[in-house]
């Protein structure tokens, strides 16, 4: 059995230091800037959680070091930089208020997600184990979908959650990753046959190669919205639709994909009342401005009173923001760094994104190829919809800005796919 990632002498990773050095800077910065401008001075949220997150950061780098990882060296800093900047903004709009232990939590979930990264990086086992039980792991999260239906907890609307204690997650977080590692295992085994034109109609391939990967995908989708989760439902929609046209590259899947779409999508406006609440307040939130379309408003007036080089850290007003932590976060952000700032911050993610796909490219197997290119998506996607969400162009969704909003689950299942796309990287250069 070949190991992807090598045990033998440590390794420097000379790229992967100099960029941590850089977050280590823009945290500090960020961090002490807030502070000394809400007129907090030093406390202890703004000396020991920037330091506890760096210590962490050197720490998990070290240990790539160390097992003499022949990996990407850029992933890893840009999202530790992504994550450093959503602490920084959580710390600047829950400062002084009720909420403010949130950024603790969300250092707590930082450590949970340093783990989940690092699995998949010293698990010597071959990443084809995931391909040989492809079936045992989507039945596995088709169950904790269920799980949550029976024993979840309801807000929002949706009942998505599951409490522990002070601490909540969303499953669905971890089912999307188990859905990508089902579909590129499947479309791995029969690309061929589900690419070809030989069945119904000589449009769509096989039925008795079809049905299993569109059953699964679907009952996934069906179970999310039973939750009322229409946000979750639509990044598994869109995840499938990638997976079908990456494994197939036939546009056929699209295109027939956004046709169910349409009509499914009415549906579910007219069975749940919060999804015609959200669609109505989207298209004019004015109607009920102090009430709920007050957080849309607050988030547009965010982005715009940000101009070009944004109010200045800790100068502008984003707290009024309802949730702004989970929900608004992107809308905070640029209010406070302008124009240039949300530029800076989408620019990071497009280093992830042509990071991740230019893995994908050069995976040595299909599947891996496959793997990579799908978890790269889902970061592209969740982000894609979130600032759209801010920006008004389409209803929120409630769906997280990955690694920046806070959110548990989100950021350790994020970590968790950046820790894949690793040792798959690592993969391609042994």
């Amino acid at each position: 059995m070949r190991l992807a990632v090598p045990t033998s002498r440590p390794l420097s990773r000379l790229t992967e230091t100099r960029l941590l050095f850089w977050v280590a800077a823009i945290t500090v910065t960020g961090f002490f800037t807030v502070a000394l401008a809400l007129g907090q001075g030093l406390d202890g949220n703004a000396f020991i959680v920037p330091t506890a997150f760096l210590v962490i950061a050197f720490v998990v780098h070290a240990a790539l070091a160390m097992r003499g990882l022949r990996g990407d060296q850029i992933m890893l800093p840009v999202s530790l930089g992504l994550t450093g900047i959503g602490l920084i903004v959580i710390y600047r709009v829950t400062a002084g208020t009720d909420a403010a232990s949130l950024l603790t939590l969300q250092l707590a979930w930082f450590v949970v997600a340093m783990a989940a990264f690092l699995l998949p990086l010293f698990v010597p086992r071959d990443l084809s184990l995931l391909s040989r039980y492809k079936y045992t792991w989507m039945t596995f999260g088709l169950l904790l979908l269920v799980a949550t239906v029976v024993r979840g907890e309801e807000i929002n609307g949706a009942r998505i959650w599951f409490r522990l204690g002070p601490l909540s997650f969303t499953p669905w977080e971890l089912v999307k990753i188990v859905l990508v590692v089902f579909l590129a295992a499947y479309l791995d085994e029969y690309r061929e046959v589900i690419a070809s034109r030989r069945g119904i109609w000589r449009v769509l391939p096989p039925p008795p190669y079809l049905v299993p990967i569109v059953a699964m995908a679907f009952a996934a989708m069906f179970i999310l919205a039973f939750e009322k989760d229409i946000g979750a439902t639509l990044v598994f929609f869109g995840i499938f639709l990638a997976m079908l046209y990456l494994g197939t590259g036939r546009a056929t899947y699209v295109v027939a994909g956004v046709a169910i779409l349409i009509p499914a999508a009415y549906v579910v406006y007219r069975l749940y009342a919060h999804v015609q609440l959200r669609v109505e307040m989207w298209q004019n939130p004015w109607q009920d401005a102090l009430g709920s379309g007050y957080q849309i408003l607050h988030g547009l007036f965010s982005l715009g009173n940000g101009g070009l080089l944004g109010a200045g850290l800790g100068a502008g007003d984003p707290q009024s923001i309802p949730v702004v932590w989970s929900d608004f976060v992107f809308a905070a952000f640029a209010e406070e760094t302008g124009f240039i700032g949300a530029l800076a911050l989408l620019a990071m993610y497009l280093v992830l994104l042509y990071r991740g796909f230019s893995i994908a490219i050069a995976a040595p197997t299909t599947f891996l190829q496959l793997l990579a290119a799908g978890l790269t998506f889902v970061i592209g996607m969740q982000t894609l919809v979130i600032v759209a969400g801010n920006a008004k162009l389409i209803p929120l969704t409630g769906i997280t800005l990955p690694f920046v909003a806070y959110g548990g689950s989100s950021l350790v299942t994020n970590f968790l796919s950046i820790g894949l796309l690793l040792r798959i990287s690592a993969e391609s250069r042994t």
